[in-house]
């Protein structure tokens, strides 16, 4: 009773709601469907898709865990210890340096649970599904499980 959903982000918002309803619609019964990024760079969550109220969340975001570039251009990011990559363990040399994208998915979650009911989701008039990209441009797997109620 699970699905992998695949898919590549090149932004910090994707609406995944039509993905996980087409999941839902398998069951006719009541119960809830669980969606879970197996990522942690990439959270789920439920919010309106309104254009000034993401952009209130992207300007938060910059606020609280900036991307720190270095005059000479280039994007090493030394503001956080994670992208100190030499000091961490079994880490490769062309780690992404993304200490930033770290500390943003402190304020979402990995998972995001929502009631179905007669194979449909039970979301609120604005309510959508959303997986949160914080390290552009990736492949991201997303699983939707089904637990009847």
């Amino acid at each position: 009773m699970k699905k992998i959903i695949k898919l590549k982000t090149d932004k910090l918002f994707t609406d995944i709601t039509h993905e996980v309803s087409k999941f839902a619609k398998n069951w006719k019964n009541s119960g809830i469907v669980n969606v879970f990024s197996k990522h942690t760079t990439f959270c789920i969550w439920c919010g309106e898709n309104e254009i000034l109220h993401k952009a209130d969340v992207r300007f938060f975001l910059d606020k609280i865990a900036p991307r720190w570039k270095n005059p000479e251009g280039d994007q090493q990011n030394i503001k956080y210890l994670h992208d100190l990559i030499s000091l961490r363990d079994d880490v490769p040399v062309d780690e992404r340096i993304n200490g930033h994208s770290h500390i943003r998915s402190l304020f979402f979650n990995s998972s995001e649970t929502i009631p179905v009911d007669n194979g449909k989701l039970i979301l609120g008039q604005y309510k959508r599904v959303f997986g949160i990209e914080l390290d552009p441009t990736r492949d991201r797997e997303i699983i939707c499980s089904f637990i009847k109620s």
